[in-house]
């Protein structure tokens, strides 16, 4: 259910103080792209001579609930006002029960690798990533959109982007000397693509790329399927790489329900077996319960 954020209560719970700095955020442009996280909205928060900050705002149990990276021990900070702000001017549909970053299930290892990374001078841990992000096309880019320094793909990127994905599912099995092992190959390239895509500000346009990755992979996944004694895990791995994927970008986009749902009931009709994109409980808070059962029916 959607709820209404009363923006002059939380500028009086903030403070004049709190508010002024927050207005300059919002002279300054900041910030710059709100994601929608948990039922709530997200962003970085980027100022000269500060590091950025991440931040997330949302409507919890506990009421407006408000987590910042910054050192501000105060429970409202200029940064999560700024963020309310902003998501209030730009219509965004508040959630009545967000799920703030702190309270998200994080995988053990990770958390465990989290807490030694913070042990690590930031000069050698910036080394690091750098050392795995120049021979890792989707870390890269990750790197390139915490920095701030990526843009929505040009349609002369995304017609590039649909022109390898089209290539690798066609040389897959193009000629006479193919095997299993290029088609799995051309799977996992396309995920590639499909994630290096999804750092970039999402776009209608890129979530049609992705669409077609998926079309793309329905067509191969049945080879494999029919040697599922040998290739068991993959179709499922792959095809569910791809689907959150278009998870995301459809949960970021939010476009609307009735023609999404259109969309994915072709890709789903048009596979040959089952299509990647056949989960849609994955689509409940895009597409709403009612699409979602409508959907299982096919």
């Amino acid at each position: 259910m959607a709820v209404r954020i009363d923006i002059d209560a939380l500028r009086g719970a903030a403070g004049s103080v709190v508010c002024d700095a927050a207005d300059e955020l919002r002279t300054a442009g900041q910030p710059e792209t709100i994601i929608p996280a948990g039922g709530g909205a997200s962003c970085t928060i980027r100022t000269a001579g500060q590091p950025p900050y991440d931040v997330w705002v949302g409507i919890t149990t506990d009421g407006f609930t408000a987590e910042c990276d910054c050192p501000t021990p105060e429970e409202l900070c200029e940064h999560a006002v700024a963020l309310a702000v902003a998501a209030l001017e730009d219509g965004f549909a508040w959630s009545s029960s967000a799920t703030p970053p702190s309270a998200m299930e994080i995988d053990p290892r990770v958390a465990e690798l989290t807490e030694l990374a913070r042990t690590v001078p930031a000069r050698r841990l910036a080394s690091l990533l750098a050392e795995w992000a120049a021979t890792d096309r989707v870390l890269e880019s990750r790197l390139l959109a915490y920095a701030g320094r990526l843009v929505p793909p040009t349609d002369a990127e995304l017609a590039e982007v649909r022109r390898r994905i089209d290539n690798l599912a066609h040389e897959a099995t193009a000629g006479d000397r193919w095997d299993l092992h290029h088609v799995e190959q051309a799977g996992r390239a396309i995920v590639e693509e499909v994630r290096v895509l999804a750092q970039r500000p999402v776009s209608p346009e890129a979530l049609l790329v992705v669409e077609r990755a998926a079309r793309a992979w329905d067509g191969l996944a049945g080879y494999l399927n029919d040697a599922w004694e040998v290739y068991e895990d993959e179709p499922a791995e792959i095809g569910g790489a791809v689907r959150a994927v278009h998870v995301q970008l459809c949960e970021q986009l939010q476009p609307d329900p009735d023609e999404l749902a259109a969309r994915l009931t072709e890709i789903i009709e048009a596979a040959e077996v089952d299509s990647c994109l056949d989960e849609p409980w994955d689509y409940l808070g895009v597409l709403g319960r009612d699409r979602v059962k409508a959907l299982r029916r096919y």
